[in-house]
């Protein structure tokens, strides 16, 4: 896979950046029931989550950018050096927002947990909310002489590709780097949430 140079921000996008669009009325509001932060006392900074595929692309779009690929969030997440996780290959801990190995039962402040950080500085790319790509989910296509630049997946189908893990994954192995999981587009679950991507200027 080759990718051609682009922007990743450095968080998940908040409740606080996320309230800007639906004040712009540009986004509709998320999901308010159970563990969604969006109505929730003191979680201004916590991922905004309960939002489905088209909201997330949306928010993106707003900013001038778009959902990340799985292609750009790998690459952010594992760098070329063939890591496990964001940090390296240490087994998770304190590196991340996870319940498994905290008392927390839900998620964190944004750039809480700069040791779990992927190689550019990049934080939560393992724990706290799981995150949308653009992708469909689909078989991978080609093979290691096919040299696809810029990947997508499909645009088309109910289901899209989430990376990352989440704050209430259950099992360390989920927080690999090139864990995917399948979720229907128009699914909000407290536990998923994006970041957004958009190319070098």
């Amino acid at each position: 896979v080759r990718l051609t140079a682009y922007c990743l921000d450095m968080a998940e996008v908040s409740v606080a950046d996320y309230r800007t669009c639906v004040t712009a009325a540009a986004c509709s509001e998320p999901g308010t029931e159970g563990a969604c932060n969006w109505t929730a006392a003191g979680r201004d900074q916590h991922p905004i989550n309960c939002v489905d595929w088209n909201q997330a692309r949306a928010y993106c779009r707003w900013r001038g950018g778009d959902l990340t690929t799985e292609a750009q969030w790998e690459y952010a997440g594992r760098w070329t050096d063939g890591r496990t996780y964001p940090w390296g290959n240490e087994q998770p801990g304190e590196q991340l927002c996870w319940s498994g190995r905290t008392s927390r039962s839900n998620t964190c402040p944004t750039k809480e947990r700069p040791s779990g950080n992927s190689p550019f500085g990049i934080f939560d790319m393992a724990g706290n909310v799981f995150e949308w790509t653009l992708d469909g989910y689909s078989p991978y296509s080609g093979d290691e002489q096919s040299n696809n630049l810029n990947p997508v997946g499909p645009v088309t189908g109910a289901d899209r590709s989430t990376r990352g893990g989440g704050c209430f994954t259950g099992d360390a192995s989920g927080f690999r780097v090139t864990r995917r999981y399948r979720v229907d587009s128009l699914a909000r679950v407290y536990a998923l949430g994006f970041r957004c991507a958009r190319g070098a200027q």
